[in-house]
Protein backbone atom coordinates (compact mmCIF):
# COMPACT_ATOMS: atom_id res chain seq x y z
CA UNK A 1 0.00 0.00 0.00
CA UNK A 2 1.28 3.44 -0.89
CA UNK A 3 1.68 5.81 2.03
CA UNK A 4 1.15 9.54 2.06
CA UNK A 5 4.14 11.80 2.44
CA UNK A 6 4.03 13.08 6.01
CA UNK A 7 4.09 16.80 5.26
CA UNK A 8 1.20 16.65 2.81
CA UNK A 9 -0.69 14.18 4.98
CA UNK A 10 -0.68 16.37 8.08
CA UNK A 11 -1.35 19.59 6.19
CA UNK A 12 -4.34 18.27 4.27
CA UNK A 13 -5.90 16.27 7.10
CA UNK A 14 -5.30 19.16 9.45
CA UNK A 15 -7.26 21.43 7.14
CA UNK A 16 -10.02 18.83 7.05
CA UNK A 17 -10.26 18.78 10.83
CA UNK A 18 -10.67 22.57 10.82
CA UNK A 19 -13.36 22.68 8.20
CA UNK A 20 -15.43 25.43 9.77
CA UNK A 21 -15.33 28.46 12.04
CA UNK A 22 -18.14 29.59 14.40
CA UNK A 23 -19.43 32.39 12.09
CA UNK A 24 -19.81 29.80 9.32
CA UNK A 25 -21.79 27.50 11.61
CA UNK A 26 -24.23 30.28 12.39
CA UNK A 27 -24.59 31.18 8.73
CA UNK A 28 -25.34 27.72 7.33
CA UNK A 29 -25.58 24.36 9.04
CA UNK A 30 -24.17 21.24 7.26
CA UNK A 31 -27.58 19.86 6.36
CA UNK A 32 -28.49 23.07 4.55
CA UNK A 33 -25.75 22.80 1.92
CA UNK A 34 -25.01 20.50 -0.98
CA UNK A 35 -21.68 18.60 -0.78
CA UNK A 36 -19.68 20.93 -3.03
CA UNK A 37 -20.85 24.06 -1.21
CA UNK A 38 -20.14 22.44 2.14
CA UNK A 39 -16.57 21.56 1.20
CA UNK A 40 -15.88 24.92 -0.45
CA UNK A 41 -17.21 27.11 2.35
CA UNK A 42 -15.64 24.91 5.01
CA UNK A 43 -12.20 24.78 3.42
CA UNK A 44 -12.07 28.54 2.97
CA UNK A 45 -13.06 29.01 6.61
CA UNK A 46 -10.40 26.49 7.67
CA UNK A 47 -7.66 28.40 5.88
CA UNK A 48 -8.89 31.61 7.48
CA UNK A 49 -8.51 30.02 10.93
CA UNK A 50 -4.99 28.87 10.05
CA UNK A 51 -3.95 32.32 8.90
CA UNK A 52 -5.53 34.01 11.92
CA UNK A 53 -3.61 31.72 14.26
CA UNK A 54 -0.33 33.12 12.92
CA UNK A 55 -1.05 36.62 14.20
CA UNK A 56 0.95 37.57 17.25
CA UNK A 57 -1.99 38.32 19.54
CA UNK A 58 -4.43 35.75 18.16
CA UNK A 59 -5.34 32.58 20.12
CA UNK A 60 -3.34 29.56 19.00
CA UNK A 61 -5.02 26.51 17.54
CA UNK A 62 -4.30 24.60 20.73
CA UNK A 63 -6.04 27.27 22.77
CA UNK A 64 -9.12 26.82 20.56
CA UNK A 65 -9.12 23.00 20.67
CA UNK A 66 -12.39 22.54 22.55
CA UNK A 67 -14.16 25.10 20.40
CA UNK A 68 -12.90 23.55 17.17
CA UNK A 69 -13.63 19.97 18.24
CA UNK A 70 -17.27 20.81 18.99
CA UNK A 71 -17.61 22.27 15.50
CA UNK A 72 -15.82 19.44 13.72
CA UNK A 73 -18.25 16.91 15.21
CA UNK A 74 -20.95 18.49 13.06
CA UNK A 75 -19.09 17.85 9.83
CA UNK A 76 -17.39 14.49 10.23
CA UNK A 77 -19.03 11.14 10.88
CA UNK A 78 -16.30 9.78 13.14
CA UNK A 79 -18.25 6.63 14.00
CA UNK A 80 -18.45 5.73 10.32
CA UNK A 81 -14.78 6.63 9.80
CA UNK A 82 -13.75 4.47 12.76
CA UNK A 83 -15.92 1.56 11.57
CA UNK A 84 -14.42 1.65 8.09
CA UNK A 85 -10.87 2.13 9.40
CA UNK A 86 -11.17 -0.92 11.65
CA UNK A 87 -12.81 -3.07 8.99
CA UNK A 88 -14.08 -6.58 9.69
CA UNK A 89 -13.08 -6.64 13.41
CA UNK A 90 -15.67 -3.90 14.04
CA UNK A 91 -18.52 -6.45 13.77
CA UNK A 92 -16.81 -8.71 16.31
CA UNK A 93 -16.77 -6.10 19.08
CA UNK A 94 -19.53 -5.35 21.60
CA UNK A 95 -21.13 -1.87 21.43
CA UNK A 96 -19.15 -0.47 24.35
CA UNK A 97 -15.82 -1.37 22.75
CA UNK A 98 -16.90 0.03 19.40
CA UNK A 99 -17.85 3.27 21.13
CA UNK A 100 -14.51 3.50 22.94
CA UNK A 101 -12.56 2.74 19.77
CA UNK A 102 -14.44 5.43 17.81
CA UNK A 103 -13.90 8.01 20.57
CA UNK A 104 -10.18 7.23 20.88
CA UNK A 105 -9.78 7.28 17.10
CA UNK A 106 -11.40 10.72 16.87
CA UNK A 107 -9.42 12.16 19.76
CA UNK A 108 -6.11 10.85 18.45
CA UNK A 109 -6.70 12.31 15.00
CA UNK A 110 -7.75 15.63 16.36
CA UNK A 111 -4.88 15.98 18.85
CA UNK A 112 -2.29 14.90 16.29
CA UNK A 113 -3.31 17.37 13.60
CA UNK A 114 -3.96 20.30 15.92
CA UNK A 115 -0.50 19.83 17.44
CA UNK A 116 1.16 19.64 14.04
CA UNK A 117 -0.75 22.60 12.64
CA UNK A 118 0.39 24.80 15.51
CA UNK A 119 3.66 24.92 13.54
CA UNK A 120 1.89 25.90 10.33
CA UNK A 121 3.78 28.59 8.41
CA UNK A 122 2.05 28.71 5.01
CA UNK A 123 -0.17 31.48 3.72
CA UNK A 124 -0.44 31.16 -0.05
CA UNK A 125 -2.44 27.98 -0.63
CA UNK A 126 -4.90 27.97 -3.50
CA UNK A 127 -7.82 25.55 -3.49
CA UNK A 128 -9.69 24.54 -6.66
CA UNK A 129 -13.11 22.85 -6.59
CA UNK A 130 -13.25 20.52 -9.56
CA UNK A 131 -16.38 18.39 -9.52
CA UNK A 132 -19.27 16.93 -7.54
CA UNK A 133 -20.89 13.53 -8.13
CA UNK A 134 -24.12 12.53 -6.38
CA UNK A 135 -25.39 8.97 -6.04
CA UNK A 136 -28.44 8.93 -3.79
CA UNK A 137 -27.27 9.55 -0.23
CA UNK A 138 -23.59 9.35 -1.21
CA UNK A 139 -21.43 11.99 -2.85
CA UNK A 140 -17.87 12.55 -4.07
CA UNK A 141 -16.36 16.02 -4.24
CA UNK A 142 -13.04 16.40 -6.05
CA UNK A 143 -10.70 19.31 -5.37
CA UNK A 144 -7.01 20.09 -5.53
CA UNK A 145 -4.68 22.37 -3.57
CA UNK A 146 -1.64 24.25 -4.83
CA UNK A 147 0.62 24.20 -1.78
CA UNK A 148 4.18 25.47 -1.22
CA UNK A 149 4.81 26.61 -4.73
CA UNK A 150 4.15 23.87 -7.25
CA UNK A 151 2.87 21.09 -4.99
CA UNK A 152 -0.41 20.09 -6.59
CA UNK A 153 -2.37 17.89 -4.16
CA UNK A 154 -5.58 16.25 -5.48
CA UNK A 155 -8.14 15.64 -2.74
CA UNK A 156 -11.33 13.61 -3.01
CA UNK A 157 -13.96 13.89 -0.28
CA UNK A 158 -16.49 11.11 0.24
CA UNK A 159 -19.68 12.09 2.00
CA UNK A 160 -22.86 10.41 3.21
CA UNK A 161 -26.23 12.02 3.90
CA UNK A 162 -28.01 10.82 7.01
CA UNK A 163 -31.12 12.55 8.32
CA UNK A 164 -30.69 15.32 5.76
CA UNK A 165 -27.12 16.10 6.89
CA UNK A 166 -24.08 15.59 4.68
CA UNK A 167 -20.96 14.45 6.54
CA UNK A 168 -17.48 13.38 5.46
CA UNK A 169 -16.58 9.73 6.10
CA UNK A 170 -13.40 9.36 4.04
CA UNK A 171 -10.85 11.47 2.18
CA UNK A 172 -8.45 10.47 -0.58
CA UNK A 173 -5.23 12.49 -0.86
CA UNK A 174 -3.28 11.85 -4.06
CA UNK A 175 -5.45 8.77 -4.56
CA UNK A 176 -4.70 7.32 -1.14
CA UNK A 177 -7.63 6.73 1.18
CA UNK A 178 -7.39 8.09 4.70
CA UNK A 179 -9.56 5.23 5.98
CA UNK A 180 -7.59 2.57 4.10
CA UNK A 181 -4.33 3.99 5.46
CA UNK A 182 -5.48 3.44 9.03
CA UNK A 183 -7.11 0.08 8.26
CA UNK A 184 -3.72 -1.19 7.18
CA UNK A 185 -2.09 0.00 10.40
CA UNK A 186 -4.81 -1.45 12.63
CA UNK A 187 -4.78 -4.71 10.68
CA UNK A 188 -1.03 -5.09 11.21
CA UNK A 189 -1.47 -4.69 14.96
CA UNK A 190 -4.43 -7.07 15.17
CA UNK A 191 -2.52 -9.76 13.29
CA UNK A 192 -0.44 -10.37 16.41
CA UNK A 193 -2.36 -8.66 19.21
CA UNK A 194 -5.86 -8.60 20.65
CA UNK A 195 -8.41 -5.84 20.21
CA UNK A 196 -7.94 -4.95 23.88
CA UNK A 197 -4.23 -4.43 23.18
CA UNK A 198 -5.14 -2.10 20.32
CA UNK A 199 -7.35 -0.08 22.68
CA UNK A 200 -4.49 0.17 25.17
CA UNK A 201 -2.18 1.45 22.41
CA UNK A 202 -4.74 4.06 21.39
CA UNK A 203 -5.29 5.23 24.98
CA UNK A 204 -1.54 5.69 25.40
CA UNK A 205 -1.23 7.62 22.13
CA UNK A 206 -4.14 9.89 23.05
CA UNK A 207 -2.55 10.64 26.41
CA UNK A 208 0.78 11.42 24.76
CA UNK A 209 -0.82 13.73 22.19
CA UNK A 210 -2.99 15.67 24.64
Amino acid sequence: MRRLKEGKFFFVLGVLLLLVSPPFIRAALPGQQNPMALIQSGTESALRILHESQRRQAPSLRQRKDEILAIVNEYFNFDEMAKRALGRPWKEQPPEKRQEFAQLFKQLLFNTYINRLDNYTGSNERVFYDSEKLDGDYAIVKTHILYQGNNNIPIEYRLHRDGGRWQVYDVLVEGISFVDNYRGQFGSILTNESFDSLLIRLRQKVDQSS
